[in-house]
């Protein structure tokens, strides 16, 4: 007879997002999540498949981020910009950090590039005129990206003491110029 008291997956899951966030990919061990879940490390990989596969299955996106991305056109720059000032401090920042911190695996690198491709991209080409839809939107996730780095990852202390609105302002608009700006002449560089 089986005990009654083994950790389910979804306590696997929560133990290993809990862990991600906090600690990092590489600071976060299977025995480090079999110990927070309360199981032998065996039967998270019996879950799981690998410690790649368990962080595959823990990170997701915010999901502001397509209500953003679907709102008026004309004010997406500084939406982004007031959701990244938002969420440093959310649980969306530190799964963000912790993509980051794996990002040098093929296969997570891969769930990211898909990710930016289906949630912020391919949504924002479609809505975006012009010749260059797709070149548009991702050079708005760019920049977007960026914006991350510095104010979530690096944590630039003059970022992070600068005036909100006057970053909004800044930095929205410069975002926005992607998406109202005519396309640019053939040849022109």
């Amino acid at each position: 007879m089986l005990p009654q008291n083994i950790p389910s997956r979804d306590s696997i899951h929560r133990a290993a997002t809990e862990l991600f966030v906090r600690d990092g990919y590489s600071g976060t061990t299977v025995r480090g999540i079999a110990a927070v879940a309360g199981c032998d490390p065996a039967l998270v990989i019996r879950h799981f498949g690998s410690k790649e596969g368990l962080f595959l299955a823990t990170i997701s996106v915010s999901q502001e981020l397509p209500r953003i991305l679907a709102g008026p056109i004309e004010s997406i720059g500084r939406e982004l910009v007031r959701f990244v000032l938002r969420a440093s401090e959310t649980p969306a920042a530190g799964v963000y950090r912790a993509m980051l911190t794996a990002s040098d695996r093929p296969e997570i690198k891969e769930k990211l590039r898909a990710s930016m491709h289906d949630v912020f991209v391919g949504p924002l080409a479609d809505r975006i005129g012009g010749s260059y839809p797709e070149l548009r939107a991702r050079l708005v996730a760019a920049q977007f990206a960026g914006l991350i780095n510095a104010y979530w990852l690096v944590a630039d202390p003059v970022l992070s003491c600068a005036d909100r609105p006057a970053i909004v302002a800044l930095y929205g608009d410069s975002i926005q110029r992607l998406l109202d700006t005519a396309d640019p002449v053939a040849g022109e560089a």
